[in-house]
Formats: structure tokens, C-alpha cells, sequence
């Protein structure tokens, strides 16, 4: 039995392959990083490839091939791309070159590896009337798969596409032992070091790419845990990440501050990103696997893009037709198939931002005790002028959720309006309050708060101490108005008017359930965003009480 690797990559097929005790005959990578990474790791001497000009005669004789396996790249295809809006007609241009070289060396089983969108585009394309339709009759199935059913410590859905025995395969997830994030951890905390998922052991000092970076700041904290539990659209998630169960998906870009970003705690309470060798354990790659970049990101890239070993571990043995009750486990697999070239990697130092940041830097925080889940939040927001080199600052509220965001305009002529609603000049207490949150407001140089986002003058006030001040106001508003039963009735007979639809109906219950809070927000936020846009913000009776001299 032989199998040849389609866009190998770092080589996560060719070890599942490996392991499974299949020779590799060829692989076929076009990124230098890694293909020298999977020639490493095997003694092999594969130059690099651009499979999309691959001719029959750069293939073996197909009498010698079994097995066609691999993962055309999936740029094109995958959400994080522009927001899911790649060039699919691009990424459709490998998978069918992936098919033709299949279709020529008629193997008898093959399968190829994708993020899981690409399972309904491959449904779509090979039926009758698509682009691949001529190709229908090799697919024996298209299914999605979820890694850590078959042991890879990662919640890394994937699509897999082929002909070989997929129940078979399906049915080895029920025997297969199950590993946490908290496994990963401990198991490279320890000294020597006992590999989470193989039956493999070194000392500490031969294991590279364990380079702990340094914690989280504390504003890079705030903005992790806010983007993660707070997100405006998206539902929750823990922070930091739960080490009881199987990690979220390790991606091919993580920076020290995003929604997608793996967060941990480890034993000694730090709060950091994952190393180099963490992220290849989570992806099941033994500990004694080498990554070769020139730079951190490289690495990081290159695991992220890779499909786990383990995985296809598990592909490769029931292509073999082992039988459930024969199955062999990870811990089970034989010590010289785990036998890798003796080089070793240097191990980068990750790369620590926030020494220095684009003047451009966006900003982009919900307010707290203005967030209210369900696509309803106030945010505070900044743009940059490309043609003016000026900064903004303002206002955004949104409601509905992520497949119908809804904004509503916060200004003067709303500010005014909800002023008159509740008959402020009525209220001492109420235009009291209002008279020192304007002034407040007048206050904030945006020039200056961008000098603070982007390091310039950390002395500054920055966007997010601004955030705390201005949900500090709110909850005063809030603490004074929820007492008024006037008010309250006042309040939500205007959000109802205000931000129903045309039908008369307001169609996200967030709005009435917590409608003093959006109250306050609409006023406070329309306030804030005509005194950025430099309008003098008056009562409706400046007679009686100014707000400005």
C-alpha cells in the first residue's frame, strides 16, 4: 500500500499515514516554510510544487498508488476570509486540479480535507449542472467532522470529502480516548515531558518552541475578555478558555488582542496566548515534531493551516479496513513510526506587540451596563479621516443580531427630542446630572485619545478609561430615573415609538425589557456625538439653565 499527499503542508496526512504504517510515495507543497518542515521531519527531499501545473507525467506510475489524500488551501473558502467573501471560484480552480489527479490515478480510496463551508459548495458543484459535475462519480461521500471526537484535543470542525469507508471510520469515535486543553498544558509543564497524546517522552530542554510570552496587560485583558463575552454580534465565550475540555481551533493568525485568540490561565495564574508547542500538541503533533520558519508567525501559520495528524491517523485506518475491535489508539502507535529526523528547530521568541501601534489603530469597546446581549449595545468607536489625518470619536448603537444589524443615528436633533420627553428642566436632580456629563464630554481632546491607544503618550486618558466614565454616568442616570415610575412609563413609551419597525412593532425585546438603560443611551450617546461633531449643546430652555456660560 502507497498514498501520495496533495498539498501536504507541514506533513499532518503524511504522519497519520506514517503511523498507520502507509509509505508516503510523494508529496506536493508549494509553501517553502512548509515543505521544508514536512522534508525535515521525514528525511524526505521534496522540492517545492505548484500543483495547480502538475502534469501526469510529474505523477508515479498509478499502479503504484492507493491512496490520494490532501487539503487543497482553504483561503478561499473559509469565514475568516473577508468576512467569508473569498474568491471561491479561486479555491475551486485546486480542488478541481485536486480531482483530475485523482480521476487519472483511480485509486482506491482517496480523501481530501477542508474547512467544513466547503462541504455545501462541493455538494453544489458536483451535481448536475456545476463546475465539477464530471467528477461526481469518484465522491462516495461528503461529510463534517469534529477533531476532538477522534482524540485531537481541539474543537476543529472539518470537512471531509472522498470515497473510502466512512462509517467505518465514523464508528472508531466511540472507542477513541478523549483529551482536554488542560491535558496539553500540564503534560508540557512537566519535566521530562510526556506527550498528551502518543506514547512519547523527552526532557524538557528537547522540546522546542515551549516559549512562554509575557501575560496579557491589562488592557489587553479588558479587550480579550470584552470581545469574547461581549462580543456585539456573536454568542459568548469563556475567558480565558476552559482548560476542561477540548480546545477552540488553533487558526493560522493569532495576535495578543482578538475574539479569536486561545487565552489561557495556566497552573502559575498567567494569563497568556498558547506557545509555538502548545498550539502543534492541541493540533496532535508529538512533541518531537519540528517547525521550521524564520519567524514566530511563520509557525504559527503553518500549524494552523494543518490538518491534525491524528486525524487522519484514524482516515488512514480505515482505508485500511481495520475493524473497530482491532483499532489502534494513539498511545498504541509503534515507537520507530514516530521516529523523525534529528534536526532541531530554533525556537522563536513570540512576537509581543504593543510597543508601537498605526496612528491608524482602531478602537471599538461596548459600554458597560449599556450591553444588553442580542445584537443590542451602545459602543464607543473611532474612525480615521484618510484625507483630513483627523481621528473621531462617537456614539454607535446597534440592536437585532448578526443576520439583521440594526443601527439607530445618535445626534442632536434625537438628543433634544429625548430632553423634551422626559421634561428634564423639571427634574433638578435629572439636569444636574446631564450639566456635569456635558461637561465631561467637552472636555475630550480625540487627538488625545488616540496619542493614548497608539502608545504616543500612555499619560493621556485613554478610549478605555473614557468607556468606564461614561457607564459611570449612565449608572447614575439609571440609579435616579428607576425611582421615577413617571419616568420609567415616559421612557419606554419613547424607545417603543422610536425604534419600532414599520409595522408598529419593536422587534428585539431587549430594547423594552431593559429600556431605561436604552434611554439613557440614546440620550447620552447623542449628546456625546454632537459635541465631537463640535455643535453647541444647549437645554430646549437655555434661559433657565444653561449648560455653558
Amino acid at each position: 500500500m502507497a498514498v501520495i499527499d496533495l498539498y501536504s503542508g507541514i506533513g499532518g496526512w503524511t504522519l497519520g499515514f506514517k503511523m498507520a504504517g502507509v509509505p508516503v510515495l510523494s508529496s506536493y507543497e508549494w509553501w517553502k516554510d512548509a515543505n521544508q518542515t514536512h522534508n525535515k521531519n521525514f528525511g524526505s527531499d521534496h522540492a517545492e510544487r505548484d500543483i495547480r501545473r502538475l502534469t501526469h507525467a510529474d505523477l508515479p506510475d498509478p499502479a503504484l498508488i492507493d491512496f490520494v489524500v490532501g487539503s487543497p488551501p482553504c483561503t478561499q473558502f473559509s469565514l475568516a476570509n473577508r468576512g467569508g467573501k473569498g474568491d471561491i471560484a479561486d479555491g475551486l480552480v485546486d480542488i478541481k486540479k485536486f480531482l483530475e489527479i485523482v480521476e487519472y490515478l483511480q485509486p482506491t480510496y482517496w480523501a481530501m480535507e477542508n474547512v467544513p463551508r466547503v462541504a455545501g459548495i462541493l455538494a453544489t458543484e458536483i451535481a448536475p449542472g456545476g463546475s465539477l459535475e464530471r467528477f461526481a462519480p469518484l465522491f462516495g461521500d461528503i461529510r463534517v467532522y469534529k477533531a476532538s471526537d477522534f482524540g485531537v484535543p481541539q474543537d476543529r470542525k472539518r470537512m471531509i470529502a472522498g470515497r473510502f469507508p466512512f462509517d467505518l471510520f465514523e464508528s472508531y469515535a466511540s472507542r477513541i480516548p478523549k483529551i482536554n486543553l488542560g491535558d496539553v498544558l500540564h503534560a508540557l509543564e512537566q519535566d521530562p515531558v510526556t506527550d498528551p497524546v502518543y506514547d512519547l517522552t523527552l526532557n524538557k530542554e528537547m522540546v522546542t518552541d515551549h516559549v512562554l510570552e509575557p501575560n496579557l496587560s491589562v488592557e489587553e485583558e479588558r479587550i480579550n475578555r470584552e470581545s469574547k463575552t461581549h462580543h456585539p454580534v456573536y454568542n459568548a465565550m469563556s475567558f480565558p478558555d476552559r482548560l476542561d475540555r477540548p480546545s477552540r481551533t488553533v487558526t493560522a493568525l493569532c495576535t495578543r488582542v482578538s475574539r479569536e485568540s486561545i487565552i489561557v490561565q495556566d497552573s502559575r495564574n498567567n494569563i497568556r496566548r498558547l506557545t509555538v508547542r502548545e498550539r502543534g500538541c492541541i493540533q496532535s503533533f508529538p512533541i518531537n515534531y519540528q517547525f521550521f520558519s524564520k519567524t514566530y508567525a511563520g509557525k504559527i501559520k503553518m500549524i494552523g493551516n494543518a490538518v491534525p495528524p491524528l486525524l487522519t491517523f484514524y482516515i488512514a485506518q480505515s482505508m485500511q479496513g481495520t475493524p473497530l475491535d482491532q483499532l489502534i489508539f494513539a498511545k498504541q502507535v509503534e515507537p520507530e513510526r514516530l521516529i523523525l529526523g534529528a534536526e532541531m528547530a530554533v525556537s522563536h521568541r513570540p512576537d509581543n506587540e504593543g510597543t508601537k501601534f498605526s496612528k491608524t489603530r482602531s478602537f471599538r469597546l461596548a459600554l458597560p451596563g449599556l450591553r444588553f446581549g442580542s445584537g443590542v449595545r451602545f459602543e464607543l468607536k473611532n474612525d480615521f479621516d484618510k484625507v483630513s489625518k483627523e481621528v473621531s470619536w462617537r456614539f454607535n448603537f446597534f440592536y437585532g443580531n448578526s443576520k439583521n444589524i440594526k443601527g439607530h443615528g445618535l445626534d442632536s436633533k434625537l438628543f433634544y427630542k429625548a430632553v423634551k420627553t422626559i421634561d428634564l428642566l423639571d427634574d433638578e436632580l435629572l439636569a444636574e446630572l446631564l450639566n456635569d456629563y456635558l461637561r465631561s464630554v467637552k472636555e475630550i481632546r480625540p487627538d488625545n485619545l488616540q496619542k493614548s491607544w497608539t502608545n504616543i503618550d500612555r499619560t493621556l486618558k485613554g478610549p478605555i478609561a473614557l468607556t468606564d466614565e461614561l457607564a459611570e454616568h449612565a449608572f447614575r442616570f439609571k440609579a435616579h430615573l428607576k425611582e421615577n415610575e413617571s419616568h420609567i412609563k415616559t421612557m419606554l413609551a419613547f424607545v417603543a415609538s422610536e425604534l419600532s419597525s414599520q409595522d408598529g412593532k419593536v422587534d428585539n425585546k431587549k430594547l423594552i425589557e431593559n429600556s431605561i438603560e436604552v434611554f439613557i443611551g440614546i440620550l447620552l450617546g447623542s449628546a456625546f456625538n454632537a459635541i465631537m461633531n463640535k455643535e453647541d449643546i444647549k437645554l430646549l430652555a437655555p434661559e433657565l439653565n444653561p449648560i455653558f456660560a
